[in-house]
């Protein structure tokens, strides 16, 4: 709503675009934005934020700043909160989703325990940090004031944008074991530091530690169980009849109901926290939802193709929002608390996620540097800050929302570089992902070129042939390095263990030298499951299929399809060379049949 004062300023009003038109703003500069990432070779969201810090500069630049310009600004994007809602509820249902039953069962207690042990070292880092930052800097606050500050950062230092991480994940088309645990991790950090932060806020509320509005103050209880307890209770109801609903209804219909079940949920929790004081949890709902959903629903992968094809321009208007809102001016007041919550924060995600893996006994599974891809930080702590600024009546909440505003510049645009540097550098990104990508331009053509020789013909002018600058594309371009081998002495049960929890319709065997043994077929484990005799006899290596090929890294993307076509497998070992039989990593048909496609000048 625009603040009744600007109604008094109409030279202000005729210069701020309105909703729609800002919007529409928006998307231009979310499509300049993913261009310029892409000739810079960045993920495309820091592209998205960039496009909406620029957008913003060029309105502010049209508005005198003493007139109430930056006010007018702000208040012209609130009506597009649905836009955040919607966009949050999809990528959070995304997220929950990684808590499939299956899954947890194979890596969540991995996830789980890298979870609490990054978790806790960035809430002591953080802790130590900005405490001893506090009192060195602001002695005349005092020593309680300074502790629960401390606290509370350090609680929020535990979140990490889901936002930003997954969209990161899908642009590279990441897969793999740490792109798995990544999306764990981000799940469990956002559930411990939503229900950590409010039951601690709420916790010290009723010691006297913290300066409660009286609203809040009357239902304390009432407030912490349902921002905890009762925001799970609502997203098991909610995912629950979104899965009836899917097993009901056709697509079309279903998607209509998902997403005004978003928007109706984001705006519920606003409504009932100005006019009722306590109010569920909007993200940790989100999250119950997906991940419930993907645990009852039948064939939940149909609605999930269909939110990932519409999701789109709803992410983009989503993160070119959040550039938009980003307060660029909060870096300056940053001061000695906020320098030690940005430092402190990075160190504890980066050496909690290394003892974590080492730990869980997977460092040669994991990159140790997984930390780092946890550094990206917005929706879960502004929503934070914004509660601590309605329920804390002191001067240290403005001081929490300071730090917190100002470290979410830093992290939100640091943080996706160092997403893509994990996922690559750990071997689960293809080669070609990485390349300029162009939709339905062949690589290395020109798009007015070719909208020139389709032009052409139809004035009845001959076009000569044109030549072709790319090189042939090889199985190194689409290959994934990091994935995980059957070894040739496992048992039937944990073969069976490995297909329950593989992506993968086939399963090459190693030796322990790393030496190619054969592929299992699926067909030939269903022939030997039910029968009790082999449980002790037959191990991988008796299950494989020593004739299945080993590809090399430099065989061209033609000859790589009959040898698919050949033996009729869905992925295949790779070699570094021909005639090599260790195993480097593993290239799916799929990846092939969408790289020639989109060689072929097919929508990418």
């Amino acid at each position: 709503m625009v603040d009744p004062a600007l109604l008094m300023m109409p030279d202000v009003l005729a210069v701020v675009p309105g909703p729609g038109l800002l919007f529409g703003l928006m998307l231009v500069a979310a499509i300049a934005g993913g261009y310029a990432a892409r000739f810079l070779h960045v993920p495309r969201v820091i592209g998205f934020l960039a496009g909406g810090i620029v957008l913003r500069a060029i309105l502010t630049g049209m508005i005198d700043p003493l007139q109430g310009g930056s006010t007018a600004l702000a208040a012209a994007a609130e009506p597009l909160q649905a836009i955040n809602d919607l966009a949050l509820g999809l990528i959070l249902f995304s997220i929950g989703g990684v808590f499939q039953r299956a899954h947890m069962r194979g890596a969540g207690r991995r996830v789980l325990r890298i979870g609490l042990v990054e978790s806790g070292l960035v809430l002591v880092a953080v802790f130590a940090a900005t405490t001893t930052a506090v009192l060195i800097t602001q002695p005349q606050n005092g020593v309680g004031s300074g502790l629960v500050l401390a606290v509370l950062l350090g609680i929020a230092g535990i979140a990490t944008a889901p936002a930003a991480t997954l969209f990161v994940l899908r642009e590279y088309q990441a897969k793999g074991p740490t792109t798995s645990t990544i999306l764990g991790l981000v799940g469990v950090n956002n559930v411990l530091c939503i229900v950590l932060f409010h039951t601690t806020f709420l916790v010290l509320a009723a010691c006297g530690a913290i300066d409660a509005p009286p609203l809040l103050s009357r239902y304390l209880w009432w407030a912490l169980a349902l921002t905890t307890v009762g925001s799970v209770a609502l997203g098991v109801i909610a995912g629950v009849l979104l899965s009836v609903v899917h097993a009901k209804l056709p697509l079309a219909e279903t998607s209509l109901i998902f997403f005004a079940m978003f928007i109706l949920l984001g705006a519920g929790e606003k409504w009932l926290l100005m006019h009722m004081g306590p109010s569920f949890d909007f993200l940790l709902t989100a999250l119950t939802i997906g991940a419930v959903f993907r645990n009852v629903a039948i064939d939940s992968e149909k609605l999930e193709g269909v939110l990932a094809t519409v999701a789109t321009p709803i992410f983009a208007g989503f993160f070119v929002i959040a550039g938009y809102n980003l307060h660029l001016a909060e870096l300056t007041h940053l001061g000695g608390g906020g320098g030690a919550y940005v430092v402190a924060r990075c160190v504890g995600k980066f050496l909690g996620a290394r003892l974590g893996v080492r730990w869980t006994g997977q460092a040669e599974r994991l990159d140790p540097k997984i930390g780092l891809a946890l550094l990206c930080q917005a929706a879960v702590v502004i929503g934070l800050a914004s509660f601590a600024l309605q329920n804390w009546t002191s001067d240290a909440a403005s001081q929490f929302s300071t730090i917190i505003l100002g470290s979410v510049v830093v992290f939100e645009l640091a943080g996706p570089l160092l997403v893509k540097r994990c996922v690559v550098q750990g071997g689960e990104v293809k080669a070609i992902a990485l390349l300029r990508r162009g939709g339905a331009v062949p690589e290395g053509a020109s798009v007015l070129g070719l909208t020139l020789q389709a032009l052409l013909p139809l004035l009845g002018v001959r076009r000569r042939a044109g030549r072709t600058n790319a090189g042939p594309l090889q199985v190194q371009h689409i290959m994934r390095r990091n994935v995980q081998l059957l070894p040739a002495s496992a048992n039937l049960d944990e073969v069976l263990h490995f297909i329950e929890h593989s992506t993968y319709n086939h399963f090459p065997v190693v030796h322990e030298d790393g030496e190619f043994a054969g592929v299992i077929h699926f067909s030939d484990v269903r022939d030997v499951i039910y029968d009790p005799a082999f449980r002790d006899l037959v191990t991988a290596v008796d299950l494989a299929d020593p004739d299945s090929p080993v590809v090399s890294m430099d065989m061209p993307l033609e000859q790589l399809l009959e040898e698919f076509t050949r033996h009729n497998v869905g992925v295949l070992p790779v070699g570094e060379r021909a005639g090599a039989t260790r195993v480097v990593g593993l290239v799916e048909q799929r990846d092939l049949l969408r790289a020639l496609h989109r060689t072929s000048g097919g929508p990418g």
